[in-house]
């Protein structure tokens, strides 16, 4: 009998985890400007969602098909409406990961590189309400919510290049960090908060920092005058801490 019912627990977890990782007719994804629905889950793999009313046409659409044997993982596909992808610098066949962990529900586009170049939050809020807590969040500080907020592109684009490459470090900073480059040193050795590690490697990320790295390096990874938020002046490239 225990075996019995330890066999169906296990049932029930596999399936849970399974279903955790599955987009369903109905979810809601906001990116910082857009609210898209899902409209439709054609044959359990092909995921059609978008940002307008249904009965009218709708202003824009994302379509993903599921990759079969790995959970969790989809790919953005070309829609019914649309010749080009929903996302400014994304391509057609790029990884899109249904990440759901640490508390945390989120849509991750991903460069072949891996890193998320734009993400789109699960929520049960309508528009308005989403558009509130964006502008709550491009309000605060970026110091106040690098490591407790996933910063989306809208955010992003409105932060200067320079300024970005200081919030990617200051994550690593905040976890202790040494720094090779000298300007990042002296920036944040005088910081109360700042307590260098012995060894880097030892430093572990949580799924927020992690995305807002990845996030922050494919802004910057933008070529000159592409990011919105670019001034004038060049900006060295090379001294990027990694």
């Amino acid at each position: 009998m225990k075996k019995i019912l330890l066999s169906i627990i296990a049932v029930l977890a596999c399936t849970f985890a399974a279903q955790a990782q599955t987009i369903r007719e109905g979810d809601k994804f906001f990116d910082g400007s857009t609210l898209y629905t899902v409209q439709e889950v054609r044959m359990g793999s092909i995921v059609y969602m978008t940002s307008g009313n249904p009965m009218s046409e709708p202003d824009s659409e994302v379509t993903l098909e599921k990759v079969k044997g790995k959970q969790g993982e989809y790919t953005l596909q070309p829609s019914r409406q649309a010749d080009e992808p929903p996302f400014l610098f994304a391509e057609f066949g790029w990884r899109v990961q249904y990440v759901r962990q640490e508390g945390m529900n989120f849509l991750a586009v991903r460069k072949p590189n891996g890193d998320a170049m734009h993400i789109m939050v699960l929520t049960p809020d309508n528009l308005e309400d989403c558009l509130n807590q964006q502008e709550t969040l491009e309000s605060e500080l970026p110091s106040d919510i690098l490591c407790t907020a996933l910063l989306n592109k809208t955010y992003l684009e409105k932060i200067p290049r320079e300024e970005l490459r200081l919030m990617r470090n200051e994550i690593l900073a905040r976890h202790g960090y040494r720094f090779a480059s000298k300007d990042l040193q002296e920036l944040f050795e005088p910081m109360p908060w700042y307590k260098p590690c012995k060894d880097n490697n030892a430093i572990r990320l949580n799924i927020i920092e992690r995305t807002n790295i990845e996030m922050i390096k494919s802004e910057e990874a933008l070529p000159e005058g592409l990011h919105p938020a670019d001034v004038a002046g060049d900006v060295d490239q090379s001294d990027f801490e990694e």
